[in-house]
């Protein structure tokens, strides 16, 4: 089965999933053809994209669409196989009244990767977010750092890192600008990492990277997908592909 992805843009979390699923939906008999709004169509606004878009698909063949999150969902709306995959929740009021229309009429062809999200999108089918165990894994390294990744919506800042770190006497560490091939070491330098995502986050994969890594202490919050259901072992890649190939075949 051959399937049309269409994401915002390729870099950042939601690019970053993508590419991970890719090879384990090809075990299972299907190809992925990604397509970002902005990098490859060069839309940068939901009026312009919707005109693009339709002019896109229709040069394109395709068994079924997978969009990822709303804004992209709008312009295929009511087209036939269409899926779509909500990473984050809206909390600007007009983005999140959208956000919550789309939703409504994706009905059960939509998929959330937490549980906030399903209790928001009753209908949607809950595909959590997993990471590749061959990708992050425990080193067994000695580990003497307090590690943050810099983002701008973080509830947490700079400052207060530095002092929590202080206070267990551990190094500062933050991850910014760090190849992707290059987080599991990252990660494995760390005794501490610390992560506290808005009430808007989806998932927060960087928990379970941290997790899998064998950091000895994650702190989080209940944001997101919560930092105590990151504990499950099942969040693998593989089982997130698995469960999208069963709701776009069924």
């Amino acid at each position: 089965m051959k399937i049309l992805t269409y994401i915002l843009r390729k870099k950042g979390g939601v690019g970053r999933v993508i590419s991970s699923l890719e090879p384990e939906l090809k075990k299972l008999g299907h190809t992925l053809e990604v397509v970002s709004r902005e990098d490859d169509l060069k839309c940068f606004s939901l009026l312009d994209s919707i005109k693009k878009m339709n002019k896109d698909i229709k040069q394109r063949s395709y068994d079924v669409i997978l969009t990822n999150d709303w804004s992209i969902a709008l312009p295929f709306l009511f087209k036939e196989n269409h899926f779509s995959l909500f990473h984050g929740m809206e909390d600007r009021k007009l983005s999140k009244t959208l956000q919550k229309l789309v939703g409504s009429i994706m009905g059960e062809n939509l998929m959330v990767v937490s549980f906030n999200m399903k209790r928001k999108f009753r209908k949607a089918n809950l595909t959590q977010n997993g990471v590749d165990p061959k990708k992050f894994f425990d080193m067994k390294k000695t580990r003497r750092c307090f590690g943050w990744v810099k983002r701008d919506y973080d509830l947490i800042n700079e400052s207060e890192v530095r002092f929590l770190a202080k206070q267990r006497r551990l190094k500062v560490s933050i991850a910014e600008n760090i190849h992707p091939d290059k987080m599991n070491e990252w990660y494995n330098s760390l005794e501490v990492f610390i992560s506290m995502p808005p009430e808007k986050a989806g998932f927060n994969l960087c928990w379970l990277e941290a997790f899998r890594a064998g950091v000895p202490v994650i702190l989080g919050n209940d944001n997101g997908v919560g930092i105590d259901n990151i504990r499950d072992e099942d969040f693998t890649i593989e089982n997130q592909a698995r469960k999208i190939n069963e709701i776009i075949t069924t």
